[in-house]
Order: structure tokens, then sequence, then C-alpha cells
């Protein structure tokens, strides 16, 4: 139970110190300005106090913080400092585009009272594609050290640098768009909460995927305030459509956080990620139309660190998985287990793995393609969907951004690729979503067609060869029937030559 005598205290002073320290707009928390409501007051300092309870926790429980927030600014929306906080639980949430708004109201009221506003609206402005503005704040931000009322790391100068390079490769990559068609996967899969994780047979019948909606297996929220807990959904082709998801219940889902994480090319073989220790990758079987009890991969695989995610090579050889074990070169790092060999996992080194997070491995049914998502590489900011290609002395190609709008500034994450290789499923939290994060479908649309050479031009009559009475004059040309139609752009297999020598460029010189 929180002291609310001396919390309010502490809290009382963060939010109208503003006040005496500048001739902003902004309004404090205070009986001065709110005589008429003393009782508003009461309840919105309340609503104050709350939310730094939950926002000082360690770890910061944003999502937790944030309706306490909402509360207090829907009783005062204009103090500097609330607007900040606001804005900052946003940008650690699913529904990140909504922290501009606040951030921005809270430098229009008082730009000196959160001393981290610049750096926290260049993320707001950066997640929102505006990146020329993204890179001014940055260049504003200066290094921070670890804030110990929240989970956020230092911000270094080499940090702000590689924002900055972020914008400047989102700048590149959306004047160069792929030639995609992407779709939400709509209602019947997609919720209000976060979805995410899809998994899809081969016979393009079953998509399976994770989901914190309501209804979960145990009920629980999330300790960090994100929602329940992940469970497992399934939903099956109808022939004309995806059915509605239904959860998969026990015992494959438990009380815990369960989640989608791989599916063998028979579709008889799911991997899942459980909440056991500190996060491992555990293997269930289809037994006729039911899924059985997971059971552990043993302990070349799992460790007492986290394993979040993994995949099957196509002839089931080999699991590619994810890692934060201390040996990597990253937080988290790509690596190769050999199932039935006896041999400790291989990490796959330095050309696919980044100094930063590497996250959603899958490998194409070619066996030599493997798709994944990053942070580091040519990531225009959040975790980006890379491809790399196994040649035939075991080398990894230098990994290549699937470019926009596949990706975006925020987190597109968990990539699988049909098996015509015509569609793709993936995770990313777009504006005009359904919910939280969505599972969206990409649908390739090859190389761009030749444009048609017009037809040769008549030689036109001269006067000494023109039949009597006949004379010459001018059609009107026909018009282009794709003139005023949209323009494709090219796929992610066929960059535009211009393109990938901007590309190019931009890795040399940005």
């Amino acid at each position: 139970m929180l002291c609310f005598t001396r919390t309010l205290s502490s809290i009382m002073g963060l939010f109208t110190l503003t006040v005496a320290l500048s001739h902003a707009q902004s309004t404090p928390f205070t009986k001065e300005k709110f005589i008429s409501d003393k009782e508003g007051l009461k309840l919105a300092q309340r609503g104050l106090a709350l939310g730094e309870h939950e926002f000082a926790a360690d770890p910061a429980r944003f999502g937790a913080a944030l309706p306490h927030y909402l509360q207090a600014q829907k009783f005062n929306p204009n103090n500097a400092q609330l607007n900040a906080r606001i804005g900052e639980c946003y940008l650690h949430s699913s529904t990140k585009h909504s922290a501009l708004a606040y951030l921005q109201k809270s430098q229009q009221l008082d730009a000196t009272a959160e001393p981290r506003l610049h750096y926290l609206l260049a993320r707001a402005l950066h997640l929102s594609g505006q990146w020329a503005a993204a890179i001014q704040e940055y260049e504003q931000a200066r290094p921070t050290a670890a804030d110990a009322t929240s989970d956020d790391v230092a911000v270094t100068t080499d940090d702000l640098a590689q924002r900055v390079r972020e914008c400047h490769r989102g700048q590149l990559l959306q004047a160069h768009p792929v030639r995609v068609q992407l779709e939400n996967a709509g209602p019947a899969i997609n919720s209000p909460m976060s979805d995410y994780g899809p998994l899809i047979s081969a016979d393009a019948s079953v998509l399976l995927l994770t989901s914190r909606r309501a209804g979960s297996t145990g009920g629980e929220l999330d300790a960090e305030g994100n929602g329940l807990l992940e469970d497992i959904y399934q939903s099956d082709w109808t022939g004309t459509a995806w059915g509605p998801a239904r959860n998969l219940g026990a015992p494959i889902n438990t009380a815990r956080h369960d989640a989608t994480v791989g599916l063998s090319a028979d579709g008889q073989h799911l991997l899942v990620y459980s909440e056991e220790h500190e996060g491992d990758i555990y293997e269930s079987d289809l037994l006729g139309a039911t899924w059985g009890k997971p059971k552990s991969l043993g302990t070349r695989l799992n460790t007492k660190y986290t394993e979040s995610s993994a995949c099957y090579s196509p002839d089931g050889k080999y699991l590619y998985f994810v890692s934060d074990r201390p040996e990597g070169r990253g937080g988290r790092d790509i690596y190769r287990l050999e199932l039935e060999a006896r041999t400790p996992a291989e990490n796959l080194g330095t050309v696919l793995n980044s100094p930063y997070d590497e996250e959603g491995v899958f490998m194409h049914p070619d066996g030599k393609t493997l798709y994944f998502s990053s942070k580091g590489h040519d990531s225009m900011g959040g975790y980006d969907i890379f491809k790399s290609t196994l040649n035939a002395k075991g080398q990894w190609s230098e990994p290549e951004n699937l470019g926009w709008p596949i990706n975006t500034p925020d987190d597109d994450v968990y990539f699988v690729m049909s098996a015509s290789g015509q569609y793709a499923y993936y995770s990313s939290d777009q504006p005009g979503g359904l919910g939280a994060k969505d599972i969206y479908r990409i649908t390739f649309l090859g190389p761009e067609p030749a444009p048609v050479a017009a037809p040769a031009a008549k030689r036109p009559a001269t006067l000494a060869r023109m039949p009597a009475g006949k004379t010459t004059g001018a059609k009107k040309p026909a018009a282009n029937p794709m003139a005023s139609k949209g323009t494709l752009t090219p796929g992610p297999a066929t960059v535009a030559p211009a393109a990938a020598a901007a590309l190019a460029t931009a890795r040399v010189t940005i």
C-alpha cells in the first residue's frame, strides 16, 4: 500500500517544479491553480502518485503507469512533465505511435521540463517516419546515464549516431519501396490486443499465432502491465478466407507465457516458447488433431539464459535459434544446433549477428535462405527483416534488408514465407491496425513489367506522293492507359538499379 502523504509530497515537487523554473505555459497540480475543484485535484494527485509508483518500479511498469497518468491528464492536460511521462510510457508500449502528440505538447508547454525530451521526441518522430525532424532532435539530444526510475539504459554518443544513421537509411529505403502488396490479416486472426508470431503449414491450410487477447488459458495479467499472458491460437483456411482463431487450450497453453516459435516442414512438430526458467524452447507433437504436451529439447539448446525463437531446417537436421547467452556478439545472437549430434550449438558469426539484437529466425524451404529480424545491420529502426543466403562453401551472404514498406521504423519481426514463395506473413505495429501488434500478409508482385514499346509511326505521305484531294493532319496522341494509375515498385529480389546504387552509397557515407 502506498504511503500517499510521503509520495504526494515528492510527486507534487516533480509536477510543480517547472513553473518555478520557467515562464512556460505548463500548469502545475497545485491548489492555487484548481481552487474551485479541490476534489478533482485530489483524485488527479492520487493518479499521479499511482503512476509514479509503477513508473519507478524495477523494471518500470509503463503499461500499468499509463492509465493513471491518463486519468491525471484528463483533469489537467497542460502539465509538461505529465505529458512527457505519458509519451514515454507509449514509447514502451505496443502503440508507440500515440507518443508523439504528448511529447510535442510537452515541448510546447515547457521544453525544459524533461531533460531527455529531445531524445524522447526524436524517438517518436523516428517511429512516425518523420526522418528529417527526428534527425534534428537526435542532434540536439545529449548522452544520458541509465535512468534509475525506468528500465532505460544509458544513451551514449554512439547510440545517438546509430539512430541518425537509421533515419538516413529510412529516407533511402522509403524513397525506393519494394514491389509488394501489404494487407492486414483481418479480424479473424487479429484482435484489439497484440497478435504476432505467425506460422503457416506447408499446404497453407493452418495458421498458428500468439495472442494476448481476452480468453487466455490462465487469465493472468503480465506483471509489467502489457496485458494478458500469451497463448497460442489456430486459424484454419476455409477455402476463401481464414476462419476465426481459436485458443488451443491445454496442454499446449498453460497459465504462463506460451508462444509460437517454429513449425516443422511436415506440420507434425511445433516449437513453442515457454516462460520456464528464463525462457526456453519446447517441442509439441501433433497427435491426430491435437497438440501434445510440450517437452524440453535439452540443455544443448536451453540454458539458464533466454532462448526466445527458433525454426527447423527443412530437412529437420538443424535447429536455428536465438539466445542471449553471454558468449554472443550482441544482446541476442543466432545459433545453429545439429539435432542428432552431440556437439554444442554453433554461433553463426559476425556476418549474421550484429552488435545489436537478432530475433525471429525462419529458414526458407530451399534450405539455404535464412530470414531474421535485427536491430543492427542496415535497420531503419527497431527490428527490420533481413535475408541471408548460405553458399556451397558454407558462407553466409551479407544480410539484405527486405525494404520499405515491409520494414518500418518500429519492430517488424517473425517473418514466415509460404511454400509457394508468393506470400509471407509477419508481425508489425502499423497505424490503422486492428489493435496493438497485428499480423500482416505480404504478396510479392515480382519484377515490374517492362514497358511496352509503342508501335513505330507510319511515315507520312509527302505532298508530292499524296493522292489528289488529301491533306495531312497531325493526330492527337493516344492517352497512356497507365498514366493515371499508381506505379508499383520493385520487389525485394528486384530492387531498382537506382535504389541499389543509393543504398550501396549509403553504407559508405552514412
